[in-house]
């Protein structure tokens, strides 16, 4: 049994509250069935106001930046500490000050000192997202974060990977791709379940202030992402969710640059291109192990 936690720290977003409570109870029996994955035991979400949003942000950043510090060779740490001080953070800083709550309605973190995730939503961007004015926008995105949580658990937080690879800044060794392809791929499958047809929140109507933020940064980021989704599923369709699933418990299986380029361009359908070469090497890798 899943306990679900959604507190409204706004004091005025109840009834935002009682819907994603609602939404939860739908689509939690499905997250097994369609992905394979186990939801965790706990699964928190919580309402926020943007200041707070945008200090968390950069809270968990910093927290993610000095686990990646922990796993590079001792010798390049003081370069990587001060690259950090000195530029990544204040620049995202800078970043998450401009659009963070515009531009993006939430993310799910690691809660510091426990095996828990937490998904924060704020009001504001959710309005700016076009994600009020339906509730299936709303239900595709409390999907998208709930399985980001469901990854966070298989995954360990990431520590099933990190403790044996250097995943350092430089060499994000496909992961994001991964994280957030599936959530794409997930949330898509299910809302096909629940409506007939996959919702995708980028249909959604936008705010005019949305619309006035240069997003060309972020248009190729979402590009990216779309080639993570038919990444994985085309990985689906060849070897099928259980060995799919193997990646969240072994680094080796992470897909690669190339596999991951592959992909992309195979979205944006550049040139003749094999979205399934990762899927030919997690096949190779079930074949070895039988």
């Amino acid at each position: 049994m899943t306990t679900v936690n959604v507190v409204d720290d706004t004091g005025t977003q109840g009834e935002l509250r009682e819907q994603i409570e609602s939404i939860l109870a739908r689509v939690i029996p499905l997250v097994k069935p369609a992905t394979g994955l186990d939801v965790p035991d706990t699964v928190n979400f919580r309402i926020t106001p943007v200041e707070t949003y945008r200090r968390d942000q950069v809270a968990n950043m910093g927290r993610n930046l000095r686990k990646c510090h922990r796993t590079i060779p001792y010798w390049r740490r003081p370069f990587v500490a001060a690259l950090t001080a000195a530029v990544l953070l204040p620049v995202f800083r800078l970043t998450i000050a401009k659009v963070g709550g515009i531009l993006v309605a939430g993310a799910t973190f690691s809660l510091p000192k426990s095996a828990e995730s937490e998904t924060v939503f704020v009001p504001e961007g959710l309005q700016h997202n076009g994600i009020l004015t339906d509730e299936k926008y709303l239900t595709a995105l409390t999907v998208h974060e709930l399985l980001h949580q469901a990854q966070n658990h298989a995954s360990g937080h990431r520590a099933n990977w990190i403790a044996n690879r250097a995943v350092t800044l430089l060499d994000p060794g496909g992961i994001n791709h991964l994280e957030e392809g599936h959530a794409i791929w997930g949330d898509r499958s299910i809302t096909r379940e629940l409506y007939g047809t996959a919702v995708d929140t980028r249909s959604a109507p936008k705010s005019e202030q949305y619309k006035a933020i240069p997003r060309r940064g972020l248009q190729k980021k979402l590009d990216v992402y779309e080639g993570g989704c038919l990444l994985v599923m085309s990985a689906v369709r060849a070897v099928g969710l259980e060995t799919f699933n193997k990646v969240w418990a072994d680094h080796r299986l992470l897909p690669n640059p190339s596999e991951v380029a592959d992909a992309v361009a195979a979205y944006n359908a550049d040139a003749p291109t094999q979205p399934e070469l990762w899927a030919a090497r997690l096949d190779g890798a079930e074949a070895a192990e039988v």
